[in-house]
């Protein structure tokens, strides 16, 4: 199942996986302390190495 896409259109999907309790419990805090939600860190973060990794010049074995 998808998720729904936003008000512009943009196509979502959905991820789904589990972390430590305790890790989890102070990743919700650290978001509260900045004022913003977990998923607003977390796409800011995926977006932060996805355009790092288009940037790495890929490496050779």
């Amino acid at each position: 199942m998808s998720a729904k896409p936003t008000k512009d259109g943009t196509p979502q999907k959905r991820l789904n996986f589990d972390v430590p309790e305790e890790l989890a419990n102070e990743f919700k805090a650290y978001a509260a302390l900045q004022g913003k939600t977990q998923r607003e860190i977390v796409i800011a973060f995926m977006e932060r190495c996805t355009k790092q990794a288009k940037r790495t010049p890929e490496r050779t074995k």
